[in-house]
């Protein structure tokens, strides 16, 4: 497990203005993560800017809010800037600002990341994928900083640990994620309301979409292999968007003994890395749990990843 290179924390300590973004179709890490980062570094008195053009998923609303962060959208927000950092993204066409990776070229990037795919990119790096999440990397960046942690940016880092280790119940969770999540709640953080809005709280919307997901969930006939779907008009119909979409892969990934879960969010189960499959198909992420995206007909789609997926299988 390693930490903060000495060379990046002095370029955040440095830096006076400090652009922080995160990747497309942000989740609780990412916010955590990012918006973290930020609060971290005004409370040193620097003034730090979220750059998140693009929507973030209702149930997540909560962590802007608790932060006091406001989103900047335009191009126009990294006049002034003098670093950027970003945060949880593995893959440079994948991050979040106005332009894209493209528009921060003129900049030193600072880049920290869990996700076993990122190359490094950036001027300076801080890749762990032994790390359960990049806001545990962020708590420590800040530490190594003397950055005041006070509740509001102890409940952000712990939802985004929260998040990625889905309530510290994957493989992730190492000691370390633990000893970090217990610090983070001696300093005030909002344990339960996180457990609350992350993993109690389902618009009447979302709850639709679940009913969907389950109806369209299937099992291979080994029982290791399960798998769901929904166009975009189940999507839509059931009033929800593409910032809505995330957790339902925990659908199918719920039934006994699977070992692969598919909508082209894969999970692997039992120590079963799943990102070489994901990298079949462009994608990327951890080795527990990754992702890509495809265009083309829904149901061809399913039956390339399927197939992929039984190969996959079939070899481990």
């Amino acid at each position: 497990m390693s930490t903060p290179d000495r060379m990046l924390i002095e370029r955040l300590r440095t830096a006076r203005v400090v652009a922080c973004l995160g990747h497309e179709t942000p989740d609780a890490d990412c916010l955590g993560s990012a918006g973290g980062l930020a609060l971290g570094l005004r409370a040193m008195g620097k003034e730090a800017r979220l750059l998140m053009p693009g929507g973030v998923a209702r149930k997540l609303d909560f962590l802007l809010g608790i932060g006091d962060l406001r989103r900047e959208t335009e191009a126009a927000a990294l006049a002034g800037c003098d670093l950027a950092a970003i945060c949880d993204t593995a893959k440079e066409k994948r991050v979040n600002g106005p332009g894209g990776y493209a528009a921060l070229q003129h900049l030193p990037i600072v880049n920290i990341d869990h996700h076993a795919t990122n190359s490094g990119y950036g001027t300076q790096a801080w890749i762990d994928a032994t790390r359960s999440s990049a806001s545990e990397m962020v708590f420590e960046v800040l530490q190594a900083l003397d950055a005041p942690i006070d509740a509001r940016l102890a409940t952000l880092i712990y939802a985004g640990i929260f998040s990625d280790t889905q309530g510290f119940s994957l493989s992730n969770t190492t000691p370390r994620s633990l000893e970090v999540a217990a610090e983070l709640a001696r300093r005030g953080a909002r344990v339960s309301e996180v457990c609350e809005r992350l993993d109690r709280s389902v618009s009447c919307d979302e709850f639709a979409l679940l009913r969907v997901i389950y109806a369209n969930t299937q099992l291979s006939e080994d029982g290791a292999l399960a798998w769901s779907s929904a166009s975009y008009a189940e999507i839509t119909g059931a009033g929800c968007n593409a910032d809505t979409i995330d957790d339902q892969v925990e659908v199918p990934r719920s039934i006994e003994g699977i070992r692969v879960a598919v909508r082209m969010n894969f999970r692997g189960e039992g120590g079963l890395s799943i990102l070489a499959l994901a990298e079949q198909f462009g994608g990327g992420g951890h080795h527990a749990a990754a992702g890509a995206r495809q265009r083309g007909e829904l149901r061809e789609i399913v039956t390339r990843v399927l197939g992929a997926a039984r190969e996959f299988l079939r070899t481990r």
